[in-house]
């Protein structure tokens, strides 16, 4: 009889970045641990399927690689929970308790694996430094034995029943040895980067089989209780998980994300696995415990569209064929070092810094998919056709390097491409993207073919930038809810105070004043300091979330406990913390239906104003995450209550770093949002609309490194949207971005240029003949009358 094949049992959602090692207890609990700091206890519920999370571990720095739990005893159902960081340190955690007993130190750099000895009192400790520990757990916070005499990182440490330590002694793999398991007294598996799993005995020294399945690295294998080599499971860089019986795979389960990074046999046969998607997922044969229909179709579906993305290519170069995260782990070799690393369907620079003995991630890398088709009048170099190839002075006295780039190239990608190809340092990556963008002047336009797919400068972000303060919003509007009718909470509806765009002192030094002399008052532009919406009812947005979350409208599966309900309310507050266990709810109630949605989307908009709240849910893979949950509400066919909130959501997070990098990652997107949100749209989307307009044309203003392209890009998105707007503080808001863009140019050639694209706007020109008519205190006319001088002089 055919055994039953494994299939998903339970989703756990908490952690908020990548899952990097899970393990499974004899009594059936599971630990976590994350790249979001901490790690987690989850409990089986006691039925069939699910658990649920009974205590969040914080005690590192830095990322948690390794997780280890020790035999329990005293009655108690877990013994101590060991953790191993990136900050290089051990901690130590009763499980009742959310803060470490103890640190254990002695590792000069990230501990990547834990074991327990053969001996309770004991446990095993590898690290990127090159060595593993034995710690004795008898109020000792040093190792009591350092091992030594590798070269390069030890991934795994393992004590054998006989009491051989093995961290790869033994050799055969081809590439670095992930992961070990114990299998019998004197013999073990392994996992490695090579993609294959070898099956040992210590004792003579020699590799008895060797099994192929994986298509990529692979991270990490576990053995069935009791099983021995004739049952174990591994996961890999390949997206799979993969279950093998005597010697070969029997089911591989392919999991929507990057990388499974970790995977552990539980003791009733099911798998617990951890993955790039922050995700801790249960896996059963036992038909009792697999979940039910609707779930199980969720999870295909999201295994489609993640196979779907991973077909993408960049610049040619298939994403998939890139480097996975998995690579940041094996140091640099110098000083500069920049590797492209993929992770999912995104792909990321970095650079090794030696000070820090870590990869630090420079930007986002986008490119074009496919080439450009060989055509005559193309310049050859090393065998390839090329649009330019460029001869760049770097040092004088030196021969000119030579720099090639095809038009549909992003040029910070090509850019990056030559400084890694020539060793040179990071600090000329502007410089030479910059340099291309100036010199390729071309009849097709520079970047991606697709308009929506257009570069962006990735690498420009926010600790360039300070903020010297903010403006807010009139008071709102108290009309009917749009959902219920009652006259309660709705979004805040304000225009905002029309006396917080700021006029300019006189200080320009490339448009004279003396063509806006016959203005009746000083300019209103160059706009210089960013616009948030601020004002809210925050008792009424309270009410509102409380009676959503308990409503049959939301799944339940969306729905958080009331008591954390407070926690994600206080987020709004101008005095909140960072806290990652409630941004991690806060995700979760960004997934309620588009109707009811809209409290959740102001308390983001309320959240992001305050600079610790921004700092992290604007960084990194949460801020990913953050815009993600927004993109769905900035399209046309969005609820305008939701368009509206999410687009001062994204004005509010520019006014601090963090979020303003945030900004820049995503401008392409949300410039194609100004040019394709059409109406008709409501007053508020309108003044939105306008704002983020007017922050970009901050924004840009703000950039250290001028970008030319992307503010020509801005005057041509406010030349179509301004002609579209009725409301007249959306109208003025406009002007004021347009007339900033124009002013703020740092060439008087760019400037020219802008102005001609300008009066080559037949839309734009008729509305400013119109607006002209007005009435000669109306700021809108008077701002008008100002961007008429700028462009007609």
């Amino acid at each position: 009889m055919a055994s039953v094949p494994y299939k998903l049992s339970c989703v756990l959602i908490g952690h908020n970045l990548d899952v990097r090692s899970v393990t499974a207890t004899h009594e059936g609990y599971i630990v976590s641990g994350s790249r979001d700091k901490s790690a987690k206890i989850w409990k089986p519920n006691g039925i069939n399927t699910g658990y649920c999370e009974v205590q969040t571990l914080i005690g590192h720095s830095n990322f948690v690689v390794c997780v280890c739990v020790l035999p329990p005893h005293d009655g108690q159902p877990l013994g101590l929970i060991l953790t191993g960081s990136n900050d290089h340190c051990i901690c130590a955690f009763a499980p009742d308790s959310s803060k470490p007993l103890y640190v254990l130190e002695g590792h000069t750099n990230a501990v990547c694996s834990l074991s327990a000895g053969s001996n309770e009192k004991t446990v095993l400790s590898s690290s990127w430094d090159a060595t593993a520990c034995v710690w004795n757990l008898d109020g000792s916070t040093n190792p009591s034995i350092t091992l030594s005499g590798h070269h390069g990182a030890v991934w795994s440490v393992i004590q054998l029943p006989s009491g051989d330590i093995i961290q790869r002694t033994l050799t055969g793999h081809t590439d670095c040895v992930r992961g070990l398991a114990v299998t019998s007294a004197n013999e073990f598996l392994s996992c490695a980067n090579d993609a294959t799993v070898r099956h040992w005995n210590a004792t003579m020294g020699a590799c008895l089989s060797t099994f192929y399945g994986h298509s990529n690295y692979i991270y990490s294998i576990s053995v069935f209780p009791g099983a021995g080599v004739n049952s174990f499971v591994t996961s890999g860089e390949d997206r799979t998980v993969r279950i093998w019986k005597n010697g070969e795979c029997q089911q591989t389960i392919t999991l929507p994300s990057q990388s499974v990074w970790s995977a552990a046999c539980i003791q009733n046969g099911d798998i617990v696995t951890g993955s790039s998607d922050g995700i801790v997922r249960v896996f059963s044969a036992d038909l009792s415990r697999q979940a039910d229909a609707s779930l199980q179709q969720q999870f295909a579906d999201e295994v489609a569209n993640t196979s779907l993305a991973a077909k993408q290519e960049l610049g040619g170069v298939k994403i998939s064929e890139l480097p996975g995260v998995g690579a940041l782990l094996e140091p640099g070799r110098s000083d500069g070092q920049t590797k492209l690393i993929r992770d999912g369907t995104d792909v990321y620079c970095y650079s090794w810094s030696a000070a820090n003995n870590e990869w630090v991630k420079v930007g986002d890398v986008l490119g074009a998919s496919g080439g450009t088709q060989a055509t005559s009048g193309k310049q050859l170099y090393n065998g390839k056709e090329y649009d330019y190839v460029f001869s760049v002075d770097i040092e004088d006295g030196k021969p000119p390097l030579k720099l090639p780039y095809n038009c549909d190239e992003d040029p910070w990608f090509a850019a990056q491409k030559f400084i890694h190809d020539n060793n040179l340092s990071q600090l000329f990556l502007d410089q030479v993207a910059n340099f291309i963008v100036n010199n390729s002047k071309q009849n097709i336009p520079l970047g991606p073919k697709d308009a929506s797919a257009e570069f962006c400068d990735p690498f420009t972000g926010g600790n360039r930038y300070i903020p010297s303060g903010s403006c807010g919003e009139a008071s709102p509007n108290i009309v009917a809810d749009p959902f219920t009718g009652a006259s309660r909470y709705v979004p805040s509806y304000g225009n905002g105070v029309s006396d917080s765009v700021q006029g300019s002192d006189s200080g320009s030094t490339s448009v004279s004043h003396a063509v806006l002399e016959n203005c009746p008052v000083k300019p209103f532009f160059p706009q210089k300091t960013y616009l948030r919406f601020e004002q809210a009812n925050l008792s009424a947005i309270s009410e509102k979330l409380i009676e959503f979350n308990c409503s049959k409208a939301v799944p339940s599966v969306n729905k958080i406990h009331e008591k954390y309900l407070e926690g994600i309310i206080k987020l709004a507050e101008a005095d909140a913390t960072e806290n990652l266990f409630h941004f991690n709810l806060l995700f979760i109630l960004l997934e309620w239906p588009e109707d009811i949605v809209f409290p959740v989307l102001d308390i983001t908009r309320l959240a992001v104003r305050n600079a610790a709240v921004n700092s992290s849910l604007c960084s990194g893979e949460l801020g990913d995450k953050l815009f993600k949950r927004l993109e769905r509400f900035l399209v046309s066919d969005s609820l305008p209550a939701n368009q509206m909130l999410s687009l001062r959501t994204v004005c509010n997070m520019m006014s601090h770093p963090v979020g303003k990098f945030l900004f820049f990652k995503n401008k392409n997107f949300l410039l194609s949002v100004i040019f394709n949100l059409a109406p008709p749209f409501n007053k508020q989307v309108q003044v939105a609309l306008a704002t983020l307009l007017l922050n970009l044309a901050v924004a840009t203003k703000d950039t250290s490194t001028p970008d030319s392209h992307g503010r020509a890009r801005a005057v041509a998105a406010a030349c179509v949207l301004l002609p579209r707007l009725s409301d007249t503080e959306a109208l003025f808001r406009g002007l004021v971005a347009l007339g900033t863009l124009i002013w703020d140019a740092h060439k008087l050639q760019d400037k020219m240029e802008l102005i001609e694209s300008v009066n080559n706007s037949k839309e734009f020109t008729a509305l400013l003949d119109k607006l002209s008519g007005g009435s000669a205190v109306d700021k809108a006319t008077q701002c008008a009358a100002q961007v008429s001088a700028l462009i007609r002089a």
